[in-house]
């Protein structure tokens, strides 16, 4: 007997694995040369625009409130919120602060207001004004340090009291206008000479 291989199922497989290895190499290949690109997961992310407001809206009221009592409202025709910064970017505003005993304590005006949380500091440009029960002042520029109470008001500025107006330029005083330093002053009302230290 002799034994007889079948030589056409033997070529067969052998093309068949030559195939499946030429089909895996190119394969390999293929990978090995799109794996050496640059991923699209090791691309860079860009930092936030931090001139970018976190939130903006329209003809808004806001509520601001500390240690549980209402610390001031502001209404603004539009307003730009940096949370990350704590900073608020009023247009058109009206800031009203209250007392501890909810009683308005001063009004300000403003065409641009700006409120620095981080700092408590709030800056009030184009047509600003402020009043309290103390009197008021109007000017171009205002900033109220609340951490101290000092308003300075740069440029030109006219300060009203008791019936009396005072105008000249880069006004110092509190929250209260119970005191005022100015420089090139000229006034309009009743003078007491008790109320001048020459």
């Amino acid at each position: 007997m002799s034994l007889t291989f079948p030589t056409r199922p033997i070529k067969s497989r052998t093309n068949r694995l030559a195939r499946v290895a030429s089909v895996a190499c190119f394969g390999l290949l293929l990978v090995l040369l799109i794996g050496c690109g640059k991923s699209v997961l090791d691309t860079e992310t860009p930092v936030m625009d931090r001139s970018q407001p976190n939130e903006t809206s329209y003809n808004i009221k806001l509520s601001e409130f500390k240690d549980e009592h209402l610390d001031y409202i502001i209404e603004a025709q539009k307003m730009e919120r940096f949370t990350d910064r704590r900073m608020l970017y009023g247009y058109g505003v009206t800031l009203t602060s209250y007392d501890r005993n909810k009683q308005v304590s001063s009004v300000i005006k403003a065409d641009t207001t700006i409120v620095d949380d981080a700092r408590n500091i709030i800056f009030a440009s184009g047509r600003a004004s402020f009043f309290s029960p103390g009197g008021g002042l109007k000017t171009d520029r205002i900033a109220w340090d609340r951490n101290v109470d000092e308003i300075t008001a740069m440029g030109k500025v006219t300060l009203t009291r008791d019936g009396s107006v005072l105008w000249g330029k880069n006004l110092r005083t509190n929250s209260k206008l119970s005191f005022a330093e100015m420089e090139a002053v000229s006034a309009e009302g009743i003078v007491n000479e008790k109320d001048i230290d020459w």
